[in-house]
């Protein structure tokens, strides 16, 4: 349990000293100006008294309980400090101290040392390299933390590998009108990590919503795990840095080579029920929002304006970012005319007119909440000066507490109206500059009733003979396995594929060979069979196939061949398995082909798949028009593309042994018509 490290009794500071460009000074000003409820014990060998308080000359000096002590000393005296910390009782050490493992070399021999220290004595290290944490609840008032933004109240709790980062997000939610809940910076994160820090936060019944900052993840599995189980009643809010990289392992199937570090984390996050952001300012909004604020019941928003223009940005940024405007019921709109003054608009979005009154407001709004069809209202306001601004507001506050669907404010305005924004923000109403920001952060907030409807489906069921193809799969040498043997494996999962006979010697005698026909090489060596010359197609009798394979024979001599019966043409996909280390399986599902590596139009996914994962997979991709069927094309079966990525997912869950695997191309034919497996690259770890 972190509760002593996020509840503390007593916090000791190393480090701590009267210069105020010390982060030890710092750390002992920050406990004090925000009243932290428990007690300070500054530590200086040389300094009697540091702002105010007594100061000890040891950490065993110190005469009362210790849960935490900060550590802001040279990064050499740290494991010494620690093992002080360990004979003290100490519970936890902060090391704010940087030059440990992120450094390489003798940093990494000093963070085992610290660590050696802690486990001789049961201490838990937060760190190092952080910048500490933060509890804003007012019976705790903790600010073991070196930074500088003051302790604001508030329902989102912060988690950062990297301080900088935290520190934006709290900066920026604290310039939204709004504060934290709990703020952990973790740094190494050498022994408190992500997870038990998620954990906590996810049984604290004050934290609405989680937002993080990530570098790297040590145990995937477990953040996975973690998360699914938080984001059922939170959300969790993610911004991954570094996402321009790609995976450094050099991997040689279609999947592995298309599977980059930022895809990747979408999948892990996807998996997870995390919702990623690209932008970290578009996160706090959504953040902001999503701690103080239900949770919509779908994507359908109704608009008020007292300006024209305003409206119309919001509405262009809500359905460009998946919202629809709602459609108001008759009764509504009857009202909405009776209520308002006649210039008034009644469809959506309402524009109330600039001289509105409160009157008009709190009418829009009670309707508005009250009609079926409207999901969420977003209120776009400007302050005229020949209204009562601050009577609008409070109309808007009052009715708020009778509504049962979220509510966001844009207010454009000056600082002239700032007691107009303060009264519905002290209301708990996120309130923000621009419509789109506005828009933007009511889409995320559906977009998370929508992770949390799929966190509930179910994997979806598929056939499968564990067994049978696991005995295949032992029979086989480690590294890509012959193609008789894939096809196999894929049978004993009831995968519909072409029909696949090894060639030996003479193909021309082989009774199961049916024409017209195809001779492939078979050869772990050779990935893009038709760039090198090792597909044969059109064979249509015995001689064409004998001649073939000779010719094939002769170009590569150390290679096997098969024969397989000639599928009719049809559109070409993908589907693969790339099993990652720390993580598992990944799936892949993309246009096929020659065109994979070229368009590289594919989505993943971690298995189990439930039934909607398998749709979504299909439908994420660019190329879905040509699936779908227009401009005298034929729809195709889209419904036997998604059967078999559920097969496909449970032989990633079923056969740990596959590292990759390539169903390229699956031939998908006409609606109603079926799928085909042609060619099959399984790799054995």
């Amino acid at each position: 349990m972190l509760d002593s490290l996020f509840r503390p009794r007593g916090v000791a500071v190393m480090g701590a000293s009267n210069n105020p460009l010390s982060i030890g000074h710092i750390v002992v000003k920050n406990l004090k100006t925000y009243g932290f409820k428990g007690e300070i014990y500054p530590i200086n060998p040389k300094q009697p008294e540091i702002l105010g308080l007594k100061a000890y000359k040891s950490i065993l000096d110190v005469p009362g309980p210790v849960d935490i002590c900060c550590i802001a000393v040279k990064s050499v005296l740290v494991p010494q400090m620690v093992e002080d910390c360990g004979r003290k009782g100490v519970k936890f050490v902060i090391i704010h101290t940087a030059g440990f493992r992120e450094m390489g070399g003798e940093g990494a021999k000093l963070e085992d040392a610290l660590l050696e220290a802690a486990r001789k004595y049961g201490v838990r290290v937060y760190g190092p390299n952080c910048q500490g944490i933060m509890n804003s609840d007012p019976d705790i008032s903790v600010y073991a933390n070196f930074t500088f933004t003051p302790l604001n109240q508030g329902k989102a709790s912060i988690i950062g590998q990297s301080g900088g980062v935290a520190e934006l997000i709290n900066l920026n939610l604290r310039n939204m009108g709004s504060g934290f809940r709990i703020y952990a910076s973790h740094g190494n994160a050498s022994d408190v990590n992500t997870n038990e820090i998620l954990e906590y936060l996810g049984n604290d019944p004050e934290t609405h919503t989680i937002m993080m900052h990530i570098e790297s993840m040590k145990d995937t599995p477990g953040f996975i795990e973690r998360c699914r189980k938080i984001a059922r009643e939170k959300s969790i809010l993610a911004i991954r840095t570094g996402r321009t990289t790609a995976a450094a392992t050099a991997v040689s199937s279609h999947t592995g080579s298309l599977i980059q570090q930022d895809s990747l984390t979408d999948a892990v996050f996807e998996r997870a029920g995390v919702m990623r952001f690209q932008i970290a300012e578009e996160m706090i909004a959504a953040g902001y929002a999503l701690s103080i604020q239900p949770v919509p019941s779908g994507p359908n928003v109704g608009i008020i304006a007292n300006a024209g223009g305003p409206g119309i940005i919001a509405i262009d940024e809500c359905v460009l970012n998946g919202l629809t405007l709602a459609r108001f019921s008759d009764e509504t709109k009857k009202k909405l005319r009776d209520g308002l003054i006649p210039e008034a608009y009644v469809e959506n979005p309402v524009d109330v007119a600039a001289t509105a009154t409160p009157e008009h407001f709190a009418l829009t709004l009670d309707l508005l909440n009250k009609d079926p069809n409207v999901d969420s209202i977003l209120i776009t306001m400007v302050t005229p000066p020949f209204v009562d601004c601050e009577g609008l507001a409070r109309s808007i506050t009052e009715a708020s507490r009778k509504m049962t669907k979220p509510i966001l404010v844009c207010v454009q305005t000056n600082e002239n109206w700032a007691g107009t924004v303060a009264i519905i923000r002290d209301a708990g109403i996120p309130v923000y500059n621009y419509p789109e920001t506005a828009s933007r952060a009511l889409a995320a907030m559906v977009r998370y009733g929508e992770i949390r409807k799929r966190l509930a489906e179910p994997p979806a069921q598929a056939a499968g003979d564990k067994a049978r193809a696991g005995e295949i799969l032992s029979k086989s040498k480690a590294g890509f396995i012959s193609q008789a043997a894939a096809f196999a494996v894929l049978a004993a999962y009831d995968i519909p594929a072409a029909r696949t006979v090894p060639v030996s010697g003479a193909p021309a005698s082989l009774p199961e060979v049916t024409f017209p026909a195809v001779l492939k090489v078979d050869s772990e060596k050779i990935v893009h069979k038709s760039d090198e010359g090792g597909v044969a197609l059109n064979l249509g009798d015995k001689e064409a196939l004998q001649k073939a394979f000779a010719d094939m024979s002769g170009r590569f001599p150390e290679a096997d061949f098969v024969v397989q019966e000639q599928c009719p043409a049809g559109t070409e996909v993908i589907i693969g398995i790339k099993r990652e280390e720390g993580i598992g399986p990944v799936m892949m599902f993309g246009l096929g082909g020659v065109y994979v590596e070229m368009l590289k139009d594919v989505s993943f996914r971690l298995p189990p798949l439930s039934e909607a994962d398998a749709a979504r997979m299909v439908r994420e991709i660019r190329s879905l028009p040509l699936l779908e069927g227009g401009r005298g094309l034929e729809p195709s079966d889209i419904a036997a593309i998604e059967q078999l990525l559920i097969q496909v997912s449970r032989m990633a869950m079923d056969l740990p042994e596959i590292s990759e695997m390539d169903l390229n191309p699956v031939i998908v034919y006409p609606k109603g018509k079926g799928v085909k497996v042609v060619d099959a690259r399984i790799k054995k770890q």
